[in-house]
């Protein structure tokens, strides 16, 4: 956990580490010297010669005063390492989200990466000032005063540790009964979070299907989940307070025992033991604030432990080459096999020893049924899936040698279902190419048929899409994505059915934006109707990850094979229609 709090941290930030630490470290021995000075104060007050305690209050004095400075140097210092926490850690996080595997981002480690960025706001500028500073002092005050009783008594030194060590003890015992209680009502509260949201978005199904009340969803169910989680949480806390409860008081008695005794014997005067009592009282003290800062461990180390999880997730390769092609390349994909999940839960295999080349600057158009394995050739064409073997080569350079940069400029991609981002329909355009100039941005906007969108909008190109595109309908955000996919320099376009859920006048206005660049690209197309990939050089044939038929559109229908008959279950599927019963 210390690791994935300094990772957080700006970069040679170690100095500054370190000098905090060590302010604290000091801090803390002089207010245990502070307090155990309280001892020849008390003794010299009560003895015959009272003036003997002016050199202990001066010495008292000081030793709180030097505190008071230290303790504002690291206050000050503390401050600084959140605010860098602050500064830097959310883009850390967010850095590292956009290198790992997307077949790392389960539904589950979605939600752990949602709660990482959330954790690296304004709650971890005061972590190390209010959570690790406190929890530093709570820790080594009581050591430090046991070891300063030494020289006074040393069995006192002795019964201090002993009792430091029964409280330590009895923290870890009640730790471990509540904290896995704790971690699984962290759980059921992320899970209720995601079906609450889930809920939300879904409304229109759940009412359709007459599962709008939360009783009869998955919210209901997580309800229920979070509050039997809530319940064993409350009930495990209690074990664990009695028993901390209990060791407070074994501590006391034993110091108190010992104080006693040795007073008794002659060990210690009467005014020694009086200011004894303070020390110990104050010894203990530390531990009340150890137990409140309890809930906040668990919460703190929950919220950096969601952290290191999302910086040890895997990553996608990272070359070092930046020598992208200024031309269409050409594209190969040499003995690639690939399987979706992680290696230790990985499914069957989707392609195996799979071979594909694209010469430059054609059009190729990739059809089967489903589940053949079209999208995860693009998948890995585009680099956000990495093969488990082979390679895909660009130009005979092999994709995953490419530094990122270079990877992401080299190709531009159309979603089967495309995301708008909430702004101006001219803001998501130009997430394609952002310094991208006006005469560009209207080419590219005419290729897509979005010029006439924008000509029927309220506010024309600074009109709202709302979030996720929802102002618009589903042909309005394929054309915007289109725009935005035509707007980006690239010299690969990968297009992911893009038409299969488009009315007839959407589907011709991306097809004929697809036809009409005039960029020179070399181009993927992904489709199940065959007037989306009239204009295609060459069509392959995918069934069972495997080429079954390749060639042009003319060649395979009239070859009766595969694709002809795919052709026709298409044409039949398109000719029905509702009849009436006799």
């Amino acid at each position: 956990m210390i690791r994935a709090m300094l990772s957080l941290l700006p970069p040679h930030s170690g100095g500054l580490v370190a000098r905090h630490l060590a302010l604290t470290v000091l801090g803390v021995v002089l207010r245990a010297v502070g307090c155990v000075l309280l001892v020849p104060l008390v003794a010299a007050l009560f003895s015959g010669t009272p003036a003997d305690a002016w050199p202990w209050l001066g010495a008292l004095a000081l030793v709180t005063v030097v505190g008071w400075i230290v303790d504002r140097s690291a206050g000050r210092l503390g401050f600084r390492l959140g605010f860098g926490i602050l500064r830097d850690g959310q883009r850390t996080v967010a850095d590292r989200i956009t290198g790992i595997r997307l077949d790392w981002f389960t539904a589950e480690h979605t939600s752990t990466t949602r709660q990482a960025v959330a954790a690296t706001g304004p709650d971890l500028v005061g972590i190390i000032l209010n959570f690790v500073t406190p929890l530093l002092s709570a820790v080594l005050l009581p050591t430090v005063i046991a070891i300063a009783l030494f020289p006074i008594a040393w069995q006192l030194g002795v019964a201090a540790l002993a009792g430091i060590l029964v409280l330590l003890g009895a923290m870890w015992a009640s730790g471990r009964l509540s904290r896995s209680a704790d971690r699984a009502a962290a759980h059921a509260n992320s899970r209720l979070t995601e079906r609450v949201l889930e809920f939300a978005r879904t409304q229109q199904a759940l009412r359709a299907a007459r599962r709008a009340e939360p009783a009869r969803s998955h919210v209901g169910a997580a309800l229920a989940a979070q509050h039997g989680a809530t319940m064993r949480t409350l009930l495990l806390q209690v074990p664990g307070q009695v028993l901390f409860g209990l060791a407070s008081q074994i501590a006391l008695l034993l110091l108190a025992a010992t104080t006693v005794v040795l007073t008794v014997r002659g060990t210690l005067s009467a005014p020694q033991a009086i200011a004894l009592i303070v020390v110990i009282v104050r010894c203990l003290e530390s531990f009340t604030v150890l137990a409140e800062l309890s809930p906040g461990i668990e919460t703190t180390t929950g919220a950096l432990r969601n952290i290191r999880e999302v910086l040890r997730a895997p990553r996608d390769p990272e070359g070092t080459a930046d020598a992208a092609p200024a031309d269409a390349p050409r594209i190969e994909l040499r003995g690639v096999d690939f399987r979706y999940g992680e290696d230790d839960q990985a499914g069957p295999a989707v392609l195996e020893d799979f071979d594909l080349a694209l010469a430059p600057g054609t059009t190729t158009a990739i059809v089967g049924p489903s589940g053949s394995g079209k999208s995860t050739v693009l998948a890995l064409l585009a680099g956000l899936q990495q093969p488990s073997a082979g390679s895909v080569l660009i130009d005979g350079t092999d994709l995953s040698a490419l530094d990122p940069d270079t990877r992401r400029g080299l190709i531009s991609m159309v979603f089967q279902h495309p995301y708008l981002f909430e702004g101006s329909i001219r803001k998501n355009v130009l997430v394609g190419d952002p310094q991208a100039g006006e005469d560009r941005v209207s080419e590219a906007a005419g290729l897509a048929r979005v010029d006439s969108l924008v000509d029927r909008m309220p506010d024309g190109w600074d009109s709202a899409v709302g979030e996720a595109g929802g102002g618009l309908s589903g042909g309005e955000r394929q054309r915007v994505s289109i725009a935005r996919a035509l707007l980006k320099p690239s010299p690969v376009l990968l297009v992911d059915e893009a038409t299969s859920a488009l009315d007839t006048e959407n589907e011709t206005a991306v097809a004929a934006a697809l036809t009409d660049d005039p960029t020179p690209r070399t181009r993927v197309i992904v489709a199940h109707r065959l007037s989306s990939i009239r204009a295609a050089d060459r069509v392959v044939f995918l069934e069972d990850g495997r080429i079954v038929e390749d060639g042009t559109i003319a060649d395979l229908l009239s070859a009766g094979g595969r694709f002809a008959e795919f052709c026709r279950q298409q044409d039949a599927a398109g000719a029905w229609r509702l009849t009436s019963r006799p």
